[in-house]
């Protein structure tokens, strides 16, 4: 009598197809990266008025940070050249001290942020 095993007719996934087994767990470990970026900053807003500047983040439990527009005294933002490309960075608003009050990665158009801010706060020096 003769016993026949499944895995010797049909080989594993991995030995039969090696590049679409590497294809496929990429494309699962990158789906789930982006998964767990889009969570992480789906709690993030940023909001400016024309008297002041809200950070707002978290899902479940919240913690805002409110700075008056009159009070910001410099606007730092850094760029990779990557970020540079998709112009996005990440922007940091002081009002006194070395701390930035409200700092944020990966900002869409972050000059933007700036030349608003510039525009209600005559001491922040113009831009290059």
């Amino acid at each position: 009598m003769s016993e026949t095993w499944l895995y010797d007719e049909h080989p594993a996934m991995f030995r039969a197809h090696p590049f679409l087994f590497v294809l496929l767990l990429i494309s699962v470990v990158g789906i789930l990266a982006i998964g767990v970026w889009w969570i992480l900053h789906k709690g993030e807003r940023l909001a400016l008025s024309d008297r002041e500047v809200l950070l707002e983040r978290g899902l479940l439990a919240k913690q805002r940070t409110e700075i008056a527009l009159s009070s910001i005294r410099s606007v730092r933002i850094t760029q990779t050249l990557g970020q540079r490309i998709f112009n996005v960075g990440n922007v940091e608003l002081f009002s006194a001290g070395d701390v930035a009050e409200i700092a944020i990665k990966s900002m869409p158009r972050p000059d933007r942020i700036r030349a608003i801010a510039a525009s209600r706060n005559l001491d922040l020096l113009p831009q290059r």
